[in-house]
């Protein structure tokens, strides 16, 4: 046991100190990542016991078979705990965690049986399908151990049916075809199917890399140990894997190591269906697969065939089709064409899914986040580890991810050759992604003295390239000793990685990528917004900065995309379209009459034209283009374009005619439009000028017409009524609606051409006058309109008269609903608005000036009037006359005295009105203050009635 490990078990309290620094996770997430079991896995029940375990093939069983009857076997006697999940029965030893880990499926269990013990002691004894028995004794509270069997019972028999398939699962392992083989001398059995390897041979030399004497090691230990779903792993099980696993049990101890073959055993025949039922379908990540099949580990000459080619066109597809947010990635090719070697489609397929979720999250997305954390983690341990080194990369502004990036990407497998590239994975596979910052820091280090001496990009990669090539040479050839000219350079290279940088952990990577994702994270994010920003369609309404806001709330709204880490669709569905309209567009916003069905319909209804009209695709959902191209449509300053692009909405087969039931429906479309001014939420700008012309109104007539221009300033007591202007402008759309109808069937034009319909008056009426008739008969000609038996039709141009014949309404397609979309500023949803007409008299207050203007016009007029009205008294009695001028240097002075006083009052103060209540009338007012008539900008966009 090394010094340092032995401190660590004297003080525990390191390791809840290193805890602290990495990102937290949930005891079960924690549970499944050390143990790589699926993720439905979580704790059920926990207990303490002792543990024996006698392998139906070991040591322990042959002595007891051949002593004496009653003889107890000598087995090796553990003490740890006990993890029961719905599938797995797991135990650790307390000791170091590593001593002895137990991973038992329950559908292997055949047996439990309580053991004969003492009164206080409560033991089990669970016998497998192999023979092999572990007695567990438990250690503590007797109820506690009751309740543990109970639940182990119980999903014992929650299990059955999968025990039921465990024969053809075993059948597909090759540790049981070797067990059986040689131990139970069975005839029959056939080895199991495995990868390409068997038949177009395994990298490198079998007699150098010495694979039957492997293979005894890993026989040996499973007959002690156990296999597959029932293995018992320990520090043998360590050793064997560093020393080499034979490339017949490499495919099973890579499953065994990911958790892949819990997965695999899990999802039985899932592979074979996703391939089946996607097996006539395209993609994107389908067709870039086909680019990459020839280009996957070419030396190796399975590839060069159609059998290896279809293999990995499979895997490839199948998960691309399993993992859509991925899809496919680059170098996904080389690592799967690596699995393949050793194992089976459906094995590699699982494997996979096990590397990208597990190993190394983020390396095969589409932004690649992961792989670009690991740089920045890798240079950050060089720069720890090795500073000398690291100031030279500096000085020589070398780039250390161009060199490293392919070792991360492809784990080594186009860096060095693949009989070295696959022993790293033997340990990377056992002991997680620290594996590979290690290797890597390794080779650095043994090159260090050649790579000091390199200026540029080139000469450094060149050293390292020319090391990969001599790894089997001897790494210190000129030595005396032959044992030691012996050690090539690839074993020199496992010692310097997991000796001098054994303290490079998984703990240390994962402070490491904590401290470095936001930055990495925030980069993509940048980059990404960038480049889709400038691969926009282009726009005609829309300014860069209206695009980048309508960029952040569209992926604000699909919360479940990510777009640093790639993953989630980022297409928007249309309850999402709903949500993401509402956060800017005043009519899609929440209201009153949301409680109303009628309305909420009307809204869908509206909703759903424009979706399908912004679908170009017509898939079902927007991308990020389709909503920009429709904002842009929307927006469009033109009168005579928003007119036509909203009678387009209804005007589905594209015939340039609405039916009658299409007139309805766009009728119904302008009344939920324009219900925020129809329910009086906010105002527009016919309202507002019939505000400040009231406003100027009272103002003259309190000055009189002997008011000069100098002495204009708003009244201290404006007082407005508010309900008064909210009647009108409600009236005013309610009318603006019912006229519309009214004009689009009195305008509408017969569909076919129809003989003229004789309207009879039978009608007794005799004393009825002729104007009384003739409405009478105009009434009657409306109703034959709505006749379904004579259809009727509107065309565009009719449309467009009957909208600009409507102040209201092209008032509303000219300005109103174009202001009315806030794409230009950040909307916070938090944003409350409850009182009316509060926003639109800060405005008017704020800006003075329009009223200013209506003053001076109404000043001007009545003086015109009434000086020619005295002109012409006076000339026509004594002839011409000169008016006098009244100037008054006392209202001069207070006006200057209003200015700075105001003025400074209007900067310190946001809020610009107070409000009055006015107890004479029960109608809601507000009371205006006075305000410099220069003060505050224009105004000119529709105001809204709340704040």
């Amino acid at each position: 046991m090394s010094f340092l490990e032995s401190i660590r078990q004297k003080a525990p309290f390191l390791d809840k100190l290193a805890e602290s620094f990495t990102p937290s996770m949930t005891r079960d997430e924690q549970f499944r990542a050390e143990y790589k079991l699926p993720a439905e896995e979580h704790i059920i029940d926990d207990t303490s016991a002792d543990v024996s375990f006698i392998s139906a093939f070991g040591h322990a069983k042959t002595l007891r078979d051949k002593g004496r009857k009653g003889e107890q076997a000598m087995a090796y006697v553990f003490s740890g705990k006990f993890f029961l999940t719905p599938h797995y029965l797991v135990f650790r030893d307390a000791f170091d965690h590593a001593s002895c880990v137990m991973i038992v499926n329950l559908s292997t269990v055949k047996r439990v049986e309580r053991a004969p013990s003492t009164a206080y002691a409560f033991s089990l004894i669970v016998t497998l399908y192999s023979g092999t028995q572990i007695l567990i004794q438990f250690i503590g509270l007797r109820y506690r151990s009751e309740q543990f069997c109970d639940h182990l019972k119980k999903k014992l028999k929650e299990n059955i049916p999968n025990a039921k398939q465990l024969p053809d699962f075993l059948s597909s392992c090759y540790s049981e075809f070797l067990l059986r083989k040689n131990l139970l001398n069975a005839k029959d059995i056939a080895a199991p199917s495995a990868g390409l390897g068997q038949q177009f041979k395994f990298p490198g030399n079998p007699t150098v890399a010495k694979e039957k004497a492997r293979l005894m090691l890993w026989f040996n230990y499973f007959k002690e140990n156990g296999e597959n779903l029932a293995i018992v792993k320990n520090h043998e099980f360590q050793k064997l894997i560093r020393i080499g696993v034979p490339n017949r049990m490499r495919g099973e101890i890579w499953e065994l190591c990911s958790g892949s073959m819990y997965l695999r055993q899990a999802n039985p025949g899932v592979y074979q269906k996703i391939l089946k039922d996607n097996a006539s379908k395209v993609s994107q990540a389908v067709e870039e697969i086909e680019k990459d099949l020839k280009r996957s580990l070419p030396e190796y000459s399975a590839y060069q065939t159609e059998e290896g080619i279809q293999r990995l066109r499979n895997v490839l597809t199948a998960y691309s089709w399993k993992n859509p947010d991925v899809g496919y990635c680059q170098a996904m090719n080389i690592v799967v064409a690596g699995l393949l070697i050793f194992m089976t489609e459906e094995q590699a397929f699982w494997c996979l899914s096990s590397l990208c979720d597990t190993y190394v999250p983020g390396y095969y997305s589409k932004t690649m986040y992961g792989t670009l954390l690991d740089q920045k983690v890798f240079e950050a341990f060089v720069e720890e580890k090795m500073p000398l080194l690291w100031n030279h990369i500096v000085e020589n502004d070398i780039q250390l991810s161009v060199v490293s990036l392919p070792w991360f990407l492809s784990l080594f497998f186009t860096s060095m050759p693949l009989e070295y590239a696959f022993r790293i994975m033997d340990i990377f596979f056992m002991n997680g992604s620290q594996t590979l910052f290690q290797v890597a820091l390794a080779i650095l280090k043994l090159n260090g003295d050649d790579l000091l001496q390199s200026e540029d990009d080139g000469m450094f990669i060149a050293i390292l390239k020319n090391y990969f090539q001599t790894l089997s040479q001897s790494a210190h050839p000129d030595s005396s000793d032959v044992k030691y000219r012996q050690i090539t350079k690839f074993q020199e290279l496992l010692v310097t990685a997991f000796k001098e940088f054994s303290v490079i952990e998984n703990s240390m990577v994962a402070q490491e990528r904590a401290r470095h994702q936001k930055g990495i994270l925030q980069n993509i994010e940048t980059f990404v917004k960038r480049t889709q920003l400038r691969h926009m369609p282009r726009t005609l309404n829309l300014t860069e900065e209206e695009l980048s806001n309508i960029y952040d709330i569209f992926y604000q709204s699909i919360e479940n995309h990510k777009i640093s880490m790639g993953t989630g669709s980022s297409n928007m569905n249309f309850e999402v379209f709903i949500q993401f309209l509402s956060k800017f567009c005043d009519w899609c916003r929440s209201s009153e009459n949301d409680n109303d069905p009628a309305f909420r319909q009307q809204r869908r209804n509206f909703l759903k034209r424009l979706f399908k009209n912004w679908d170009s695709g017509n898939v079902g959902d927007l991308t990020l283009n389709d909503v920009v191209s429709g904002l842009d449509k929307l927006l469009s300053r033109d009168l005579l374009e928003s007119v036509n692009y909203f009678f387009s909405l209804y005007d589905e087969d594209g015939d340039g005619e609405l039916q009658r039931e299409e007139v309805l429906q766009i009728s119904e479309g302008l009344l939920f439009l324009t219900e925020p001014w129809k329910t009086s939420r906010f105002v527009d700008i016919l309202t507002k000028q019939s505000i400040e012309a009231d406003i100027a109104e009272k103002i003259v007539k309190e000055k009189g017409t002997a008011m000069t221009m100098d002495e204009l300033k708003l009244p201290s007591g404006v007082t407005i009524d508010e309900e008064k202007y909210k009647t009108e402008q409600t009236e005013r759309y309610l009318k603006a609606a019912s006229c519309f109808l009214q004009r689009s069937f009195e305008y509408a034009r017969p569909l076919e051409v129809a003989e003229e319909i004789n309207l009879i008056d039978l009608s007794d009426n005799e004393g009825e006058t002729e104007d009384a008739k003739q409405k009478k008969f105009q009434s009657m000609r409306a109703n034959a309109a709505l006749d379904p038996s004579h259809p009727t039709v509107i065309d565009l141009a009719t449309f467009r008269m009957i909208i600009l014949a409507d102040e209201t309404y092209e008032l509303f397609f000219t300005i109103t609903f174009r202001h009315s979309i806030h794409v230009d500023q950040r909307v916070d949803l938090s944003e409350a608005k409850d009182k009316a007409l509060r926003s639109m008299f800060d405005g008017i207050i704020a800006d003075g000036r329009r009223v200013a203007d209506q003053v001076r016009r109404r000043v001007d007029s009545v003086a015109t009037r009434s000086t020619t009205a005295s002109i012409n008294s006076i000339t026509a009695s004594n002839g011409p006359a000169t008016i006098p001028r009244d100037d008054k240097s006392d209202d001069l002075d207070d006006l200057t005295s209003y200015h700075a006083d105001e003025h400074e009052e209007l900067l310190n103060n946001s809020w610009l009105g107070d409000v009055e209540s006015s107890d004479s009338s029960k109608k809601q007012s507000r009371t205006l203050q006075p305000i410099n008539s220069s003060s505050g900008s224009q105004q000119e966009d529709l105001i809204e009635f709340e704040t």
